[in-house]
Parts: C-alpha cells; structure tokens; sequence
C-alpha cells in the first residue's frame, strides 16, 4: 500500500490529522474536496447547489483518480463512502483509515455554516453520524479514535498502518 486515505465525520480531523502525517512520514497530502473544485473549477458549494449527484460524480471522478498516484495522504470528503466505487478504487493502492470523533466534539468545534450538509444544524450532524458510521466501520482497515491529543492520533496511524503492511507482507 502507498498511500493512506483518512475517512470519517465533517470535522473528525481528517485534514488537521493528514498534514501531521504528510510531516511525519515525508508524504505528499491531498485533500480531496480541494483536488475536486481544482478538477471541477467549481466550489463544492456551487456542485452542491447543482445538486449533491453532481458533486458526488466529481468526488468519484477525483477517487479514481487519486487512487493511481503514489506516496500519498488523502483526507476524503466526509460523503466519499456514500458510493462503494469511491472505496474500491481507493482501496487499489490505499490504507484506508477511519478517524472516529465522538460526534459531541465535532459539533462544538466546527462551524456548521461552512459545510453544505451541515448548514441545518447540530440534529443534522447526529443523523448523518447515524446514516454513515457503520458504512465508515465497514469500508475502512483500520479505525482510531480522535477523542485526546492530536499527535497519539497519528502516532496510533502510523503504528497500526504498519502493522497492517507487515501481516499483509507476510512478516
């Protein structure tokens, strides 16, 4: 595996989380959403506003092609597992992480009004948590907890990620 994919919540910590391991491990980072409104030429607020299939087209377009690059940190949009295709092709070259934030803590620190499906309010993230967390369990190879200090976060990454690179070489 070359690259690392961080999944979970609208404010779980994927991009805070992604850069620190970009550092840690001399790897490029990526964040999806940023790669898909340079792909598009289009904000994610404009495709959501033409409607969220055409987002989540332009999302599974960036999956696919992500997936063919090397050396990687890709924090994916919080909807990326909402079209098992997306997991698939990031699965071809990918560890795929699910960073799980008690849904409390992200509620108190980001601001809803930035983030298209959370605009409505503090009950919408509760119900997307619910509609997606088993799908984030299901899809993912490994699963941390984001609930103390940032940096024993990527330091659990880094440890269980290669341990999976180990059992799957063999070692």
């Amino acid at each position: 595996m070359t690259n690392i994919v961080l999944i979970g919540m609208p404010g779980c910590g994927k991009n805070t989380i992604g850069l620190m391991l970009s550092k840690k491990l001399d790897m490029n980072y990526i964040d999806m959403d940023q790669h898909v409104e340079k792909r598009e030429r289009k904000t994610i607020k404009e495709l959501f506003a033409i409607s969220e299939d055409c987002f989540r087209d332009a999302e599974t377009r960036c999956a696919q092609e992500l997936s063919k690059m090397d050396n990687c940190i890709l924090a994916a949009g919080g909807g990326i597992i909402k079209r098992k295709e997306n997991i698939d092709f990031l699965k071809q070259s990918s560890v795929v992480v699910f960073i799980n934030r008690p849904v409390e803590d992200i509620v108190t620190d980001i601001d809803l009004s930035t983030r298209p499906l959370l605009k409505d309010g503090i009950k919408r993230v509760y119900d997307l948590y619910d509609e997606r967390i088993d799908l984030y369990k299901s899809y993912c190879d490994i699963e941390v907890a984001n609930s103390g200090e940032l940096s024993e976060t990527v330091q659990e990454i880094i440890e269980k990620v290669e341990e999976l690179n180990n059992r799957r070489q063999g070692m």
